[in-house]
């Protein structure tokens, strides 16, 4: 009976998913049902009724199957169209623009051809089919301001005109030229700002300020190293403070190997301290200090805390000053006054 009810509530749930058609079958099943129930002397009213609920069951199910699957497909049929437009739109636009951009320069208006193309941010962004047209402006607005001696206006628009045309040898020339006469007017400015940081930097190196003075040679390293490739870089000028970089450079060298080899014993020493005592917010005392006294003492319960000073960290230690009064070994109270080194929380020495 377990096995057959199992089967039946299977089969109804296939019908179900069925939708429509499962309905269907559900409103035959239910009428079979009902003129069972109707046929007068029946001996399977019972499994009529049963029969009958079954069917509305299913019936109900498979008509909220069928609703459900109807919504999906007209779901998933309105997104396609949706992106169908969109792709439509998108290609209208680009043709819309690409055109723009051929009209404008064929017109020779490279300047409002130029701006159309820098709407687009990233060259990555214009339009395939706009491409071409906005590399020929960026390369014929470049141009101009090559010839007008606006250097800083000339490379970038270049730079973007070779990027839209790898293999135009126009576009390489001429930004190859741009950024040549840029490097010489950057040179101009910049070569007596390396002198002069190569000054301070010598300075530094004299008074043994080895921290500063690498600073000035990284700053005047890194000026030197952006004009690399350049004819600039081959100059007389520039070769003489390349060399003197490196000669200041060398000099300094066993300073700084000096300051770092410090460093890596200060993290060494900071390590073995450990994390730093603290005095108690309510007599002062510091905790690591009491509970080594009270572990030496001859009579622990006789210790009482006077002062302590706030740790200093010497070396490879944390030092605290601490006066106490304790009973002796002959059973009278005196006041000590004693210096405690304290390391990774406990102290490992006292000196008086």
């Amino acid at each position: 009976m377990l096995i057959a009810s199992c089967f039946v509530l299977a089969f109804m749930g296939w019908v179900m998913r069925l939708g429509y058609p499962g309905a269907v079958l559900g409103a035959g099943a239910l009428a079979g049902s009902i003129a069972i129930f109707r046929k007068k002397d029946s001996k399977h009213r019972s499994a009529a009724v049963i029969g009958a609920i079954a069917s509305g069951i299913v019936v109900f199910g498979a008509i909220g199957n069928g609703n459900e699957k109807s919504r999906s497909e007209a779901a998933k049929a309105a997104s396609i169209e949706e992106a169908r437009q969109k792709a439509e739109a998108s290609r209208a636009h680009e043709e819309d623009v690409s055109s723009r951009i051929a009209a404008l320069v064929a017109s020779t208006a490279p300047q409002e051809a130029v701006d159309l193309c820098n709407s687009f941010g990233d060259v990555g962004a214009i339009p395939e089919k706009g491409r071409a047209g906005c590399g020929v402006a960026y390369l014929a607005k470049g141009r101009e301001s090559l010839a007008a001696a606006k250097l800083a206006e000339a490379v970038p628009l270049l730079e973007r005109a070779s990027a839209l045309s790898p293999g135009n040898a126009d576009a390489a020339t001429a930004l190859s030229s741009a950024r040549e006469l840029r490097g010489k007017e950057d040179f101009k400015n910049k070569g007596p700002e390396v002198s002069a940081g190569l000054a301070r930097a010598l300075t530094h190196a004299k008074a043994k300020e080895w921290e500063a003075a690498e600073t000035e040679l990284n700053a005047a390293d890194a000026t030197l190293k952006a004009f690399e490739g350049l004819e600039v870089a081959k100059s007389k000028e520039w070769n003489m403070l390349s060399g003197q970089a490196a000669q200041q450079r060398k000099r300094i060298q066993p300073g700084l190997e000096k300051l770092e080899l410090q460093r890596q014993a200060q993290k060494v020493m900071v390590e073995m301290r450990g994390e730093k005592p603290l005095n108690s917010p309510w007599d002062g005392s510091v905790p690591e200090v009491e509970r080594y006294l009270k572990k030496v003492m001859n009579d622990p319960d006789s210790y009482e805390h006077v002062s302590s000073s706030a740790p200093v960290a010497r070396d490879a230690y944390w030092i605290v000053k601490s006066s106490f009064r304790g009973k002796n070994a002959f059973g009278g109270k005196v006041i000590n006054t004693r210096y405690f080194f304290i390391q990774q929380g406990q102290v490992v020495r006292v000196e008086e």
